[in-house]
């Protein structure tokens, strides 16, 4: 397999947080199911979504940017053999996309269609990641949950469950506390009316005490809300991945393991690309590791300054600026999620020392993940064209 067609299967097969294959899941739901597929247009469910996490230079230099890319593959039945893409950031998307789905000039038949399937993207493109959890929580912020096939969602109930119901309690003991109680949790009745709204995260009828307590503006109640309870999510979900993380660092920081088996047979030249890449790797792998830790601190410490202390005040700057945390914490979350994913599936199929043509799939992997500069057969993101 070429390197390129290798980066591809990475990427569409290492999990959701930054691939969402429509192709792979529409094929499981039957075609007389009563909801049926994600998009209206037979193309749009052949194709797959990616999130591209982007920074000006080292990953501390900010800010990040998130870009939603839609693959469309030559082959649906071959996803790996290439294909084009479209960025929704693309000045005139809408019309690409038209012509790409029409071929040509769209009836007005299919333009409603490509208009309802834009909905949908247009959701994608909110998001900052493509966690299921995440997926399923703006689903049912924007009211479209009872539209979308639960196989999209990709979470069973007890899962969701459980991801769930620590975090209505942690929102619950503080909801207590801003409203002048003591250590309330997600049964009290009169906390629950405020904590449903907030989990919502729909509109601020009923619960303008609390809107007002935390100073919070009305307008941005609605987007404050669904940030923090991602950033509350990204935490039980970074504390899940910790060891197998810590695990993969240890991988990457041995100069043994991380490094072509075969490597006598390799160049001088090529020796030392690996090496360079390899530092800048880890140094890449180290600051996104500290900005996650950092951003779950300030939470956790202004979080217990007002829980336990009644110190508001910080927390309610960290309310304010929950969407970044959200977003730093998509980013680095994910593509950890991803990155372990990926060096779980190398290690069980080839053990932990590698020569050098499974070493170089998995490393230029990782790099591509952490945004180190990719040395070979580059990826297109416009054509993502593969041999």
């Amino acid at each position: 397999m070429s390197n390129a067609r290798s980066q591809l299967r990475n990427i569409i097969d290492s999990g959701r947080s930054i691939a969402i294959d429509c192709y792979a899941i529409g094929k499981t739901i039957d075609d007389k199911d009563k909801i049926g597929r994600l998009f209206k247009t037979d193309v749009m469910n052949k194709t797959v979504v990616f999130k591209r996490f982007q920074s000006g230079g080292k990953r501390n230099d900010g800010p990040i940017s998130v870009d939603t890319t839609v693959y469309f593959p030559y082959d649906f039945e071959k996803a790996y053999d290439g294909g084009e893409s479209i960025s929704l950031n693309e000045e005139g998307f809408q019309k690409t996309l038209a012509m790409k789905i029409s071929h040509g000039a769209a009836s007005k038949e299919m333009m409603t269609r490509i208009a309802q399937d834009l909905k949908i993207l247009n959701l994608f493109g909110s998001l900052h990641s493509l966690d299921p959890f995440i997926f399923r929580s703006k689903a049912e912020q924007t009211g479209i949950d009872k539209i979308v096939h639960p196989a999209y969602f990709a979470m069973s109930a007890s899962e969701w469950q459980a991801i769930r119901e620590p975090i209505r309690e942690k929102i619950a003991r503080l909801v207590s506390k801003a409203l002048g109680g003591g250590q309330g949790n997600a049964q009290d009745t009169h906390i629950e009316r405020f904590l449903t709204k907030i989990w919502e995260a729909k509109d601020i009828d009923g619960i303008e005490p609390f809107i007002k307590a935390m100073q919070i503006d009305a307008e941005r109640a609605p987007e404050i809300f669904f940030a923090w309870k991602a950033v509350c999510y990204y935490q039980v979900r970074y504390n899940e991945l910790l060891a197998e993380l810590k695990d993969l660092f240890r991988w990457v920081g041995n100069n043994n393991l991380c490094f072509p088996s075969d490597f006598v047979t390799l160049r001088y030249e090529e020796k030392k690309r690996i090496k360079n890449l390899r530092e800048a790797l880890r140094t890449q792998m180290r600051d996104s590791y500290i900005e996650a830790n950092n951003v779950l601190k300030e939470y956790e410490e202004s979080y217990n300054l007002f829980v336990h202390e009644g110190r508001p005040q910080g927390f309610m700057s960290f309310l304010q600026n929950s969407d970044a945390s959200y977003l730093s914490l998509a980013s680095n979350v994910s593509i950890a999620t991803h990155s372990i994913n990926l060096w779980k599936w190398y290690l069980e199929h080839y053990g932990e020392s590698m020569p050098n043509e499974q070493f170089s799939e998995i490393f230029d992997g990782l790099n591509n993940l952490f945004g180190v500069e990719y040395v070979g057969e580059e990826i297109s993101w416009s054509t993502m064209s593969a041999a």
